[in-house]
């Protein structure tokens, strides 16, 4: 029994880190800050998460500068078999978001509310 919870406890805790390592949504703010579509940065995290993420945990985009995501694209394009659409989608997406200001803590959020 304590097996069961043991591992009950671990399979809890790790799909609570996975779920917090996922490439943030867009939002009309980072379209509008970025002046382009939201689909289109939709377009390109749907399009991250199907193509990187069936090889490895997809990228953050705050894991580097926006500059530096067209060059680490251009290494995983080819392997990843993106065509010319599919690759700009997700550098728009990597870029715009790289950007995007971090989000406010939550206890930050409800003193603003108040």
């Amino acid at each position: 029994m304590s097996r069961l919870l043991l591992a009950a406890t671990l399979a809890g805790a790790l799909g609570v880190g996975c779920a917090a390592q996922m490439p943030p949504l867009a939002t009309s703010a980072d379209a509008q800050r970025a002046n382009v579509e939201l689909t289109s940065l939709q377009e390109g995290r749907t399009l991250l998460l199907r193509k990187c993420g069936g090889c490895h945990r997809p990228p953050l985009p705050s894991e580097h500068p926006a500059a530096a995501w067209p060059g680490k694209l251009e290494e995983m394009a080819e392997r990843s078999h993106l065509d010319l659409s599919q690759r700009s989608a997700i550098e728009k997406y990597l870029v715009v978001m790289a950007d995007a200001p971090p989000p406010a803590p939550a206890n930050a959020a409800r003193s603003a509310a108040k």
